[in-house]
C-alpha cells in the first residue's frame, strides 16, 4: 500500500476578509472533491487570509499511480487559479504496511 500526501501552499490576491478567503478556497476544495478520489482539506492558516495551506491525501497499490493521480489533481488546481497562485507544494510517499 502507498499512500500519498501533498502539502500545498496558496497564496490569495486581492483577498481582505476571511469571508472572502473561504469563498475562494470552499470551491477549489468541492471541484476536486467532485472530480477526483482524493482527500483533501484546509489544514492550516484558517485564520490568514492571504495564505491558504491545503492538504491532499491519495491512498493505493501502486506508488505509480499515487504520482499519475496527485499530479493531475495539482494540474486542475493550478488550472482555476483565478484569484490564487500555488507558491509552494510538499510530496510525500509512505510505502508499505
Amino acid at each position: 500500500m502507498h499512500v500519498t500526501v501533498v502539502k500545498l501552499t496558496l497564496m490569495l490576491d486581492d483577498i481582505h476578509s476571511l469571508k472572502a478567503k473561504r469563498n475562494t478556497i470552499r470551491p477549489i476544495i468541492e471541484k476536486v472533491k467532485s472530480r477526483h478520489n482524493v482527500s483533501i482539506s484546509e489544514i492550516s492558516l484558517q485564520d490568514d487570509f492571504k495564505v491558504s495551506i491545503l492538504g491532499l491525501s491519495y491512498v493505493s497499490n501502486s506508488y505509480a499511480n499515487n504520482l499519475k493521480i496527485i499530479n493531475k489533481v495539482l494540474d486542475f488546481i493550478n488550472s482555476l487559479s483565478d484569484g490564487f497562485a500555488i507558491i509552494d507544494t510538499e510530496i510525500e510517499t509512505i510505502t508499505g504496511f
